[in-house]
């Protein structure tokens, strides 16, 4: 046996393909049930809050990862560099260890869902099964919090809500989980564009 089929052979091992056959195709179920369950506000909001170069990329976020790995090599912290497509992966495949192999299968999904399905879609069934608290997962715990008419909530409304993916609520709400949403809406308030020019979200309505 050659070396390079030495090399595959331990890729397919270690990756386990087969099962990332049936976890792509979990996704894009999950996908084609819930792409249209959440107003396109949501979409925008989510965008904003978790990915704002996803329009950029494909299913991974170059920059974000690179950035990640100049903190945690110059300041020894670790920093999210996960895009809506990985983070939709995570929560489908129930699989969180922190390990390198863990996260190359996320990549690999993630760049193969992006491929597949629009982005609003994958964005629309991450909210609808994503975990935003105690008591308040996915479209139920968006309905439970804004009624069943998601079509009449903000942009502020729903960015402040989102703020939540990053500090899930608690069971019971302190002043310091709130200080941190607070903060957390603060800093969207204020994007950058790919040009490197910014903007100012308004939170009057929120």
């Amino acid at each position: 046996m050659s070396l390079l089929h030495i090399v595959m052979s331990k890729v397919a091992e270690l990756l386990k393909i087969e099962s990332l056959e049936i976890d792509l195709r979990r996704c894009l179920e999950v996908i084609d049930i819930h792409e249209l369950s959440v107003p396109p506000v949501f979409v925008d909001a989510l965008i904003t809050a978790e990915d704002h170069r996803s329009n950029l990329h494909l299913g991974i976020d170059p920059i974000a990862m690179l950035r990640a790995l100049k903190i945690l090599i110059f300041k020894g912290e670790i920093q999210g560099a996960s895009t809506i497509e990985q983070q939709f992966v995570r929560v489908v495949t129930a699989r969180y260890e922190c390990t390198i192999s863990r996260k190359i299968r996320e990549q690999m999904l993630a760049i193969s869902l992006s491929h597949r399905r629009p982005k609003s879609a994958i964005a629309s069934a991450y909210m609808s099964i994503a975990f935003f608290g105690s008591g308040c997962t996915g479209l139920k715990g968006l309905k439970q919090q804004f009624g069943c008419d998601l079509a009449k909530v903000s942009y502020g409304q729903a960015l402040k809500f989102l703020a939540q993916l990053k500090y899930p609520r608690p069971l019971v709400p302190s002043a310091v989980w709130q200080m941190k949403i607070d903060r957390r809406v603060r800093i969207l308030s204020y994007i950058r564009e790919p040009d490197g020019s910014s903007f100012h979200v308004g939170f009057e309505d929120s």
